[in-house]
């Protein structure tokens, strides 16, 4: 899904890493389901990448999200307002086992580092 984005305060920041490309195009597909991203355009060419990165407009309401099977562990940092950073939280603890590593929130802005694996259950 490509949709206009909305520069602001509803706007995160994702990479994903530590993980195959299979593994950050499962993650990927799912907020993409739920959110407009620019994933689309900045997917790569080939399969390989150390970091792959996409940007969410997470202001309009997501629904719920469907839980893929992952590879492996995948390690995702999370960027934006801590509003719209605790939103696209939520629905990756919808769709992912979460295991929270690191989280950096200041005023205007929050990091969340965390690591993602299957859902079990």
């Amino acid at each position: 899904m490509t949709a206009e984005m909305s520069e602001g305060e509803m706007e995160v920041s994702v990479e994903l890493s530590d993980c195959a490309c299979e593994d950050a195009e499962a993650v990927f597909g799912v907020l993409s389901g739920m959110y407009p991203s620019d994933w689309g355009e900045l997917r790569p060419e080939g399969r390989k990448a150390n970091v792959w990165m996409s940007r969410f407009d997470v202001s309009g309401d997501g629904g719920r999200p469907q839980s893929v099977p992952l590879g492996s562990r995948v390690t995702a940092e999370l960027q934006g307002s801590p509003y719209a950073v605790e939103r696209l939280h939520r629905a990756l603890l919808d769709a992912f086992g979460v295991v929270e590593v690191l989280e950096v929130a200041g005023d205007q802005e929050k990091q969340l580092r965390l690591r993602l694996e299957t859902h079990a259950g």
